[in-house]
């Protein structure tokens, strides 16, 4: 079931991430961070499923996914998932009177601000999203989930699950 649920998240996360290329030139800041909001979830949810547990061996083992990929790191599920956490972090580190630039969609060089803080910015051009000051790459998050997607259509044809 794990690794048809990732199937299935692989999916989602190509239709969210197909919907963030179309938003920028309408300049509609607000649906591209949706659409970002979701790819990243669903990619989380990838990051999720591939550590549950098949009968002896983690899903990643099983599809044989690097602990290493930018998906499997638990570091980057932990920083989507501990948001909370991590903006009262960096409000405690910019401190008062910060710049704090959200939900702009462009060239980070149109923000040449001194100590400028990003909470959420995507560049279309790169397609680097910087959320809460980091940055991901989610071209390389899109190929790489759609990379695991392959793994698991291969194993499911080896090992078909039985109509109910």
């Amino acid at each position: 079931m794990s690794v048809l649920e990732i199937c299935a998240q692989a999916d989602f996360a190509k239709m969210a991430y197909n919907n963030i290329g179309e938003k920028p030139e309408q300049g509609k800041e607000k649906a591209v961070f949706s659409s970002i909001h979701s790819f990243l979830s669903h990619c989380a949810m990838i990051s999720k499923l591939l550590q549950a547990k098949g009968s002896q061996q983690t899903i990643e083992n099983i599809l044989d996914v690097p602990r290493d990929s930018i998906i499997n790191k638990r570091k980057f599920r932990n920083h989507l998932e501990h948001y909370d956490a991590e903006l009262k972090a960096w409000i405690r580190r910019a401190g008062e009177g910060a710049s704090v630039v959200n939900h702009h969609v462009g060239s980070r060089a149109d923000f040449p601000i001194k100590n400028a803080l990003f909470v959420s910015f995507y560049d279309p051009f790169t397609k680097i999203c910087t959320f809460v000051d980091r940055d991901f790459n989610l071209e390389e998050m899109f190929i790489e989930s759609q990379e695991i997607r392959n793994k698991a259509d291969k194993w499911l044809v080896l090992h078909p699950m039985q109509p109910i």
